[in-house]
């Protein structure tokens, strides 16, 4: 009755984990996630924000930007080209923080930019990676600038990761208006952070790892106790637990990079537990294997084949 109850108890085990891995999949690989900079201001340039790559290792960002024009500077005819010349600078970030268009083009372009931002990959699936980027916008008439309000908008989504996109007020960049007076403009805080799916995954597959030396040395420390008769077949079993650490550790959401905490806390130790499992094994089969010359002793006599 015991045994049954057992046996139920891990099914039913088995299943509620199972249901929660295809849940937390469901809910986080193509979720949207992000946020706004505050609420749209009349005659603003609207960025739209779209992620593209998390470059962990790099510490990298990569996002799709589409400028939506003010509507004052769109030809009110056709609706399409840009009555005056148009700048977005951005930045941080790789390479060339200025999206111009020019007066006369279309009112619509989408360029892929590389944020840096500050983050620790090593602590895989915890990483978290933050940005702070100053966004200005302005229009030139007659070689002046007149400086036009932004509005972000976060859209999309990535596979295993959410993102937060929000104004800070208190990180500002000055920006003198053509009045001659200075406005102090909000800066966008941005964050990514591994979706649930991502934990769930990785941290069912480290205790996976887990299970492996323990019915190693299970079945070692049986073997070495004389409860069980020693098997030399069994030893390739346990070299084949020991080189398959490798491919699942490999497996992992993400590619955490070796020296992340996991190789740490759980990877090493596991192969320290397989190969000590492996060196009892191979002790009890020296202690009860049947030694080499009982297959060469004589018969006794009387026992002579006729």
């Amino acid at each position: 009755m015991r045994r049954r109850l057992a046996v139920g108890g891990f099914v039913v085990l088995v299943v509620l984990v199972y249901v929660a891995v295809v849940l937390l999949y469901a809910a986080n690989t193509r979720s949207e996630s992000g946020g706004t900079s505050g609420e749209p201001q009349p005659d603003s340039v609207t960025l739209e924000m779209s992620p593209v790559a998390v470059n962990g290792a790099g510490e990298r960002l990569s996002v799709d930007v589409r400028v939506y024009p003010q509507d004052s500077i769109v030809d009110a005819v056709d609706d399409i080209a840009l009555t005056r010349d148009l700048t977005v600078i951005i930045s941080p970030i790789d390479g060339t923080q200025a999206i111009e268009l020019k007066a006369g083009s279309l009112a619509l372009l989408t360029k892929t930019i590389s944020i840096p931002a500050s983050g620790t990959v090593e602590n895989w699936p915890f990483d978290r990676y933050n940005a702070n980027l100053k966004i200005v916008a302005y229009s030139t008439v007659d070689g002046v600038k007149e400086y036009a309000p932004v509005y972000v908008q976060w859209k999309g989504s990535l596979s295993g990761w959410n993102f937060a996109v929000a104004q800070n007020d208190e990180v500002t960049v000055p920006v003198i208006l053509g009045d001659g007076t200075k406005e102090d403009v909000p800066t966008i805080d941005m964050g990514a952070t591994r979706s649930g799916s991502t934990f769930a995954f990785g941290f069912l597959l480290l205790g996976l790892l887990v299970v492996m030396p323990v019915l190693v040395l299970f079945v070692a420390i049986r073997a070495f106790t004389g409860h069980r008769k020693v098997e030399a077949t069994l030893t390739s079993w346990m070299g084949a637990m020991l080189f398959a650490v490798v491919p699942l550790r490999g497996f992992l959401p993400g590619s955490p990079p070796i020296g992340s905490w996991i190789d740490f806390l759980v990877v090493l130790w596991v192969i320290v537990a397989l190969i000590t499992g492996l060196t009892i094994y191979v002790l009890a089969w020296n202690r009860w294997g049947t030694p080499a010359d009982a297959f060469q002793r004589p018969p006794p006599p009387g026992d002579e084949p006729r």
